[in-house]
């Protein structure tokens, strides 16, 4: 999950698509592929997975003729050694020029069992009983975690026990239907710094009254805020495997939007760069441009309703836990997988 593309998408006439940049890796910490995290409680910068690569969607129109190209934030994709972005520079930006749409991929909730289980409440000192709904959840990680440099994830030490594991990764219902990771796995492909981090954002824009967290009730504002995972667009749209083919990942972007009645014009130059570029090695490659360029697919999708809550066997019942676990959002426009 995350692994870390956040997309925005406004309705405004006239305007440009924007993809964004992987993050710099912080001095003196090698290299890890998107998804994963420091295994230390205490990471060694804010510049976390979380923001590689950033996708901003600008103003996504009702009109024909939708264009991705290199001008404005895109310019930074084609810079010889991209720019990232902190955590406060994002918030920065979504707030002082709010989107109607925002997806971001990583785990927004925990489990409704881990809602309900007063031992996972207290374990990190809150004293107010179980968490039970998602904002009392998101509130408390907020409270604990601030965006300093480095981020200090000690408050959250037990929720990184390795004796409690089988209870604590665990999966909500959308991970279930999605083919997600346990919102608290800190191993291996690990998602549990995207979750807090993820939620400290989440936070200051549920209380800047400019967006609304879906699917979770309440909220204020005009923009919508969306998890989105790009395996689970590609798998809706038949490519059940794509880490090795993101050629293939982008042409089935670009066609689900087709499908949707959306005609992009991009530069090539962003889909050569998206087709080639991986922070992993010939052994294990991870495009994360070509999972950025999905995720912002899919937040186009969204924002002309063409996507729905990833839920299971009993939809009904997965819509009560997704208003307090959270959901991933998937289209449902679909597109031939390749031969």
């Amino acid at each position: 999950m995350l692994t870390e593309h956040p997309a925005f998408a406004d309705k405004e006439p006239g305007s440009r698509y924007q993809i964004s940049c992987p993050c710099p890796q912080p001095p003196g910490q090698r290299r890890r592929a998107p998804g994963t995290c420091d295994p230390s409680s205490r990471s060694t910068s804010p510049h976390t997975r979380i923001l590689s690569p950033r996708i901003p969607v600008q103003n996504v129109t009702t009109a024909p003729g939708r264009s991705i190209d290199a001008s404005g934030i895109n310019a930074r994709l084609l810079a010889a050694e991209p720019p990232g972005w902190t955590a406060e520079e994002l918030l920065r930006e979504l707030l002082t020029r709010p989107a109607r749409v925002v997806g971001f991929d990583f785990p927004f909730g925990v489990p409704y069992a881990l809602l309900c289980d007063p031992k996972f409440a207290s374990d990190i000192g809150s004293e107010h009983g179980p968490f039970l709904g998602w904002r009392s959840f998101n509130g408390a990680i907020a409270q604990r975690l601030r965006l300093t440099d480095p981020l200090d994830f000690t408050p959250f030490a037990p929720w990184r026990n390795p004796a409690e594991r089988a209870r604590l990764w665990t999966k909500r219902a959308t991970d279930i239907a999605a083919g997600g990771q346990p919102p608290l796995k800190d191993k291996f492909q690990a998602t549990f710094q995207m979750t807090l981090l993820g939620n400290v954002l989440l936070s200051q824009l549920w209380e800047s009254h400019k967006y609304r967290v879906l699917p979770f009730p309440g909220g204020r504002g005009d923009g919508e805020v969306i998890e989105v995972y790009p395996g689970a667009t590609l798998r809706a749209m038949g490519l059940p495997s794509y880490k090795s083919r993101p050629d293939e990942a982008v042409r089935l972007g670009i066609a689900a939007c087709a499908a949707a009645g959306i005609k992009l014009s991009i530069d090539l130059r962003l889909v050569a760069l998206a087709c080639r570029y991986s922070s992993g090695n010939a052994k294990t490659p991870d495009y994360d441009v070509a999972d950025a360029f999905v995720a912002l697919c899919t937040a186009i999708l969204h924002a002309e309703n063409a996507c729905r809550p990833a839920l299971g066997p009993d939809p009904a019942r997965e819509r009560q836990l997704a208003d307090c676990e959270g959901a991933i959002w998937v289209p449902t426009i679909t597109a031939g997988a390749p031969t």
